[in-house]
């Protein structure tokens, strides 16, 4: 039996790679064929597999297995798009249930979504300095 600290441990750890498999994902969206993105995303879901076994977590340990098993090997997600939507979907909550979501992204409605926030704050504020250029002119 593990002890608190220990499943504190491992489960803090699963937290955070689940926000590594989250943003493999969200990148894999982008470039089915990101080598660097495949790799981590089940090297990621791997070491999860083994945490959730010592938490006894049988759902967490079969999405992470089924990452695994899925995506050993391919070069094109593109070919695996009915489980890659499916471990989306898997993470997404995951991660989205604890609050988190990788770097670059932020927390709608439960999803974890891009953060366009500096685009938009940039885009604003150039459409000031222009308005501002037009009335002094």
């Amino acid at each position: 039996m593990l002890s608190e600290i220990h499943k504190n441990a491992f489960q803090s750890e699963c937290n955070v790679l689940s926000q590594a498999v989250l943003g493999s994902l969200l990148k894999l969206a982008e470039n089915p064929k990101d080598q660097q993105a495949l790799s981590k995303l089940v090297q990621s879901a791997d070491t999860i597999m083994g945490n959730a076994r010592f938490l006894q977590d049988k759902t967490l340990e079969q999405s992470a297995t089924d990452i695994v098993k899925s995506f050993t090997g391919t070069k094109d997600v593109r070919k695996k798009i009915e489980t890659f939507g499916v471990a989306f979907e898997q993470f997404g909550l995951l991660v989205g249930n604890n609050g988190a979501c990788p770097k670059g992204y932020i927390l709608v409605d439960g999803k974890c979504i891009p953060d366009n926030s500096k685009t938009i704050s940039n885009i604003i504020e150039s459409n000031s300095k222009i308005k501002s250029k037009d009335l002094k002119n």
